[in-house]
């Protein structure tokens, strides 16, 4: 295996010069070049040669299909989907419990609850009990390569803090066996009743840092040597997260 770094590249596809840039921009939902030099951490004008080259880093093409789920064949040369669906043929369909039995028949299936996020009283884990608002289906084997899938949620996300990455509205799935902290990582990060999407950090003496993507929002430091200890629970690590066309 080699080591892909951004002095690699590769011509911008068989779609004429810009056309794997412009892919990028879609798949991570942005709109200016400058954009992507950002998310990328390089300068704007290390993008803008690459468009006059027509010659882009595959180094960038990798961090950005792994960051957003995306197909490589798609941002090359625009073949296939942007992001081959993790759902089941049915994934439009938000069934009811009283489907899921029907619905079943397929074994390749797995169900996974949409559900209003609230925290069980002291408890790292959501508390599902007349808050499921129904049920998504996904292939089984995909979720399988993720994790238990009898662990796994979907919630619904408000606000703008993890903008660009996660938006408003986005729907995220939610692995609650995943609750060790891997730098720059996201999780559901419980604070008092609340739940957030965050970026956890640790720091030296027991403290985190739970921080947002979108710039205009101030990162939170909490030292879990303290009471605010007490309120923090990571619920479990973002794995996936969708949004309507």
């Amino acid at each position: 295996m080699r080591d892909i770094s951004s002095s690699d590249a590769v011509p911008a596809g068989g779609s004429g010069s810009g056309q794997v840039l412009d892919r990028l921009l879609q798949g991570a939902g942005l709109r200016r070049d400058s954009q992507l030099a950002d998310l990328l951490g390089v300068t704007p004008q290390a993008v803008s040669q690459a468009r006059r080259k027509g010659r882009v880093p595959d180094g960038w093409v990798l961090r950005l299909a792994s960051r957003f789920g995306l197909s490589t064949d798609w941002i090359y040369f625009g073949r296939g989907p942007a992001q081959p669906a993790p759902f089941s043929s049915s994934s439009s369909t938000l069934y009811g419990e009283a489907e899921l039995p029907h619905a079943a028949g397929s074994m390749d299936m797995a169900f996974v609850p949409l559900v209003g996020a609230r925290l069980a009283a002291g408890m790292g884990s959501l508390e599902n009990g007349g808050e499921v608002e129904g049920y998504f289906a996904f292939r089984q084997e995909w979720l399988c390569r993720k994790g238990d899938p009898d662990r796994m949620v979907l919630m619904k996300v408000f606000g703008d803090s993890m903008e660009p990455d996660i938006r408003h509205g986005d729907m995220v799935l939610v692995n609650q066996a995943q609750t060790r902290i891997f730098g720059h990582a996201i999780y559901a990060v419980g604070v008092n009743e609340e739940i957030y999407i965050k970026q956890i950090e640790t720091l030296p003496g027991g403290r985190l840092v739970l921080r947002s993507l979108n710039r205009n929002y101030a990162p939170i430091e909490v030292n879990l040597q303290e009471d605010l200890a007490d309120s923090v629970r990571v619920i479990g690590r973002v794995i996936w997260w969708c949004r309507e066309a």
